[in-house]
């Protein structure tokens, strides 16, 4: 098999996987407005809560400021500057996919957060809520799916991507290192998000579909 077919290969693969988990992300979010996984939602959150040290709050709280949503959309675009000065040709186009592909999965999210009838924990399960008087407490009409769990999914594919292509076949173990960084804070944010009582663990398995399938669409042109 040539280099070019393989290439090609990869590229249908990501592009099949990409559909397979919108569609996937579709199927669930028709099943959580059914109350799928509601007792569990509420089990996963009892039993983070009840493991974790309150010392982690702050931590827990700060360590997201990465996937903020200015904050991430101003990495999306360093990221998106970054690859089409360093590509050339038709692959200037996974540049300009990346900031789309972001668009298009915050515009779902948002109207998830609005039509999806999925509530989020209760006020008395938050952690470091933004007032002690409940009445005050502002929050979306639904918690479904996670805004976080989407964008660092989404970045964390990205970034991994980028790194594999920079490091090359002699630099395994820099490829290992960058791997489990990535990954264990894209874990970081998931847990942090359930356990600060932010989202439902069904909030994070959509969020976490939705940001991989729009992130592999633009590995498909890579």
């Amino acid at each position: 098999m040539t280099d070019t077919s393989i290439i090609m290969q990869k590229k249908v693969i990501a592009l099949l996987l990409g559909i397979f988990l919108l569609l996937t992300f579709v199927l669930f979010s028709r099943e959580v407005k059914r109350g799928f996984l509601k007792s569990i939602d509420f089990n996963v959150t009892v039993k983070l809560q009840d493991k974790i040290s309150p010392r982690f709050d702050q931590i827990m709280d700060d360590g997201a400021i990465l996937i903020d949503p200015i904050v991430s959309s101003v990495i999306v675009l360093g990221l998106t500057g970054w690859v089409f000065v360093k590509t050339r040709g038709k692959r200037k186009l996974f540049a300009v996919c990346i900031p789309v592909a972001f668009v298009l999965l915050t515009m779902v999210e948002v109207y998830g957060k609005n039509f999806v009838p999925h509530a989020g924990p209760p006020f008395f399960m938050i952690k470091n809520p933004t007032t002690i008087f409940p009445q005050f407490h502002v929050v979306q009409p639904y918690s479904y799916p996670s805004g976080h769990a989407a964008r660092a999914t989404f970045m964390g594919v990205i970034i991994l991507s980028i790194l594999y292509r920079v490091l090359n076949k002699k630099e395994k173990g820099k490829r290992i290192i960058s791997l489990s960084a990535v990954a264990g804070y894209v874990a970081f944010i998931y847990m942090s998000r359930i356990y600060l009582g932010h989202h439902w663990l069904s909030d994070i398995i959509g969020g976490a579909l939705l940001g991989g399938g729009f992130a592999l669409f633009p590995l498909a042109l890579l």
